[in-house]
């Protein structure tokens, strides 16, 4: 493969007749980076991944692949790879003919080719399958042929724009791994499009998180699930409680009030006074029965248990807190405590726990 390059979005914006689905969309992404666009439908996550590739009207701002600026080449000049979500193989062909097709476009001397489509084959685990046609093969297999077809054109960049959603969940989580194994010996700079939050934080560097067509954070998986900076991050990174609130200052402590009944002090000192968002993870909620002591320092809350769900390695429970419904997790281990719905519930948080989102 050639050296790692880096990829440049600046001031992206393109429009489908009347209606703008990227607006001002700028992004620096690092040689040899695995990167994810992360958004609902509708975001404009496929809609930025296909201007990269030279597919549909040209945006306004400019695409920069190292150095060359590419919003006005055609896709076949761009040398970029793009894996689609539907793998788009020729079902007539055999997988090595549908590896070496695009170099025998090219007028790569067979030789070469075969070569070529012989590593790529061997690198993803199919070259014992190479005569096989594309319905002979399981889902997963077929996307490894879709990965090597891509790569054996060796492309600049890499493109998979939701290339796991037709794979059922433990082939998925195979198959990411794959992935991510691939890119990092390939040393190519990657670009990962999901609705699937789980999918992009295991397998990403950093993510861009886009809605409306509008990148709302870019940081790293952790970043983004500890550090939100607005609602919209928050509830997509994850299960989350949000409580709409007023920061006031009371002798040099800074208390949250809720209009639904919940108050805390707060333990960071640098904070805005004014309408905010309180925000904590289900799994910062520490539950416990009504009857034991609490530690004093931390915040203490009473509700009702009105909710509850059996995940596996976790127990979620919905608790009523004033007039707030609380997500709380509690750690699942046999012979382990359980609360019936109905009961009331003690609920333990530690205010560095809380982050505040400022409205």
């Amino acid at each position: 493969m050639t050296d790692a390059v880096k990829i440049s979005i600046k001031n992206l914006s393109l429009s489908f007749g009347e209606t703008k689905v990227l607006k001002d969309v700028s992004i620096e992404i690092e040689p040899g980076e695995f990167f994810s666009f992360l958004g609902p439908s509708g975001s404009g996550k496929s809609t930025l991944l296909r201007a990269i590739a030279g597919f549909g009207p040209r945006p306004e701002g400019d695409i920069l692949i190292g150095n060359e600026k590419i919003v006005k080449l055609p896709p076949w000049e761009r040398n970029v790879g793009m894996v689609f979500q539907s793998y788009a193989l020729w079902p007539h062909m055999t997988i090595r003919k549908n590896v070496a097709f695009g170099l025998e476009e090219r007028r790569t001397p067979k030789r070469i080719t075969n070569e070529q489509v012989d590593e790529v084959l061997e690198m993803v685990g199919l070259l014992e399958f190479a005569e096989r046609r594309p319905s002979q093969l399981s889902g997963g297999q077929q996307q490894r042929v879709a990965l090597a077809r891509t790569i054996v054109m060796k492309p600049r960049v890499l493109l998979l724009d939701e290339p796991l959603s037709n794979l059922d969940t433990n082939l998925r989580v195979q198959m990411r791994r794959e992935i991510l194994e691939l890119q990092r010996k390939l040393k190519l700079t990657t670009i990962f499009v999901t609705h699937d939050q789980e999918e992009a934080n295991t397998i990403s560097d950093r993510i861009a998180v886009l809605n409306h067509g509008i990148i709302q954070q870019i940081g790293s998986p952790l970043k983004l699930y500890d550090e939100p900076t607005n609602r919209f991050v928050a509830n997509f990174l994850g299960s989350v409680n949000l409580i709409d609130g007023v920061i006031n200052q009371e002798d040099n402590v800074f208390i949250f009030n809720s209009a639904q009944g919940i108050s805390f002090s707060l333990a960071e000192s640098n904070i805005k006074q004014g309408s905010c968002t309180a925000m904590f993870r289900p799994q910062n909620l520490k539950i416990t029965q009504k009857k034991k002591k609490l530690d004093p320092t931390a915040i203490q809350l009473s509700g009702k248990i009105e909710h509850r769900e059996f995940l596996g390695s976790r127990v979620r429970y919905l608790v009523k807190v004033g007039e707030h419904l609380l997500l709380v997790d509690d750690t699942h281990e046999a012979n382990c405590t359980t609360f019936e719905i109905g009961a009331t519930a003690s609920l333990k948080l530690e205010s560095d726990m809380i982050r505040i989102l400022n409205n």
